[in-house]
């Protein structure tokens, strides 16, 4: 039940990555591969992705926490 809450508050907050939006961060993972060396390259790239997850755990614990917070919500009334 909390998984439709939480989808539900995703499918209002926060759509998928448009395809502009796609299409420049790997414009700019290419341009970055292109200015760095291979080295130092991956290193930014495992940054780049831990940042990533982080953030989407990020958002799911704020969208799971609102779930919750709907659900009280309507079994109070």
């Amino acid at each position: 039940m909390e998984g439709y809450f939480t989808d539900a508050i995703y499918i209002r907050r926060a759509a998928g990555k448009s395809p502009e939006l796609e299409l420049r961060e790997k414009h700019l993972y290419a341009e970055l591969a292109a200015r760095i060396s291979g080295e130092e390259y991956l290193r930014i790239e495992e940054e780049l992705n831990h940042f990533y997850d982080e953030l989407g755990k990020e958002l799911f614990n704020r969208g799971f926490m609102e779930g919750i917070r709907f659900l009280l919500k309507c079994l109070s009334q």
